[in-house]
Order: structure tokens, then C-alpha cells, then sequence
């Protein structure tokens, strides 16, 4: 996992984060997603299936106090 993402376990609260930052929320929160800073090449924020089947959530939370 990146080093630079911090996992939230709550997706209510990870969509708070997307919109604090202002990402656009993914379709659906069952599917693999990535959120891609092109120009830095780094992810920002991901959705992700665990091998158990669990969705899990990060985000880069530097970006949460930024603007």
C-alpha cells in the first residue's frame, strides 16, 4: 500500500474527505477505484477489496488540510 494513504474505516467519512478535498466520489463504493494526481504521479485515494472481500478505504490525508 502507498505510503503516503492513511486507511479510514468509516466510506460515510471517506466521501466527507473526498469532498473536503475536492475529488469527485466514485460511482459506486463496492468497486476497485483510485484517485490519480497525474502531475505529482501519486495516488491520492483509493477504494480497494481486501482478500477477504472487505472494502477498504484511503486517503492521502495531507491533502485534507489544504486548500
Amino acid at each position: 500500500m502507498d505510503s503516503n494513504l492513511t486507511e479510514i474505516k468509516n466510506a460515510h467519512l471517506f466521501m466527507e474527505y473526498l469532498m473536503c478535498i475536492g475529488a469527485k466520489s466514485p460511482h459506486s463504493r463496492r468497486d476497485d477505484w483510485e484517485l490519480v494526481d497525474i502531475d505529482k504521479k501519486r495516488v491520492l485515494a483509493r477504494i480497494k477489496k481486501d482478500t477477504n472481500g472487505d472494502t477498504k478505504f484511503f486517503i492521502c490525508a495531507a491533502l485534507l488540510g489544504r486548500k
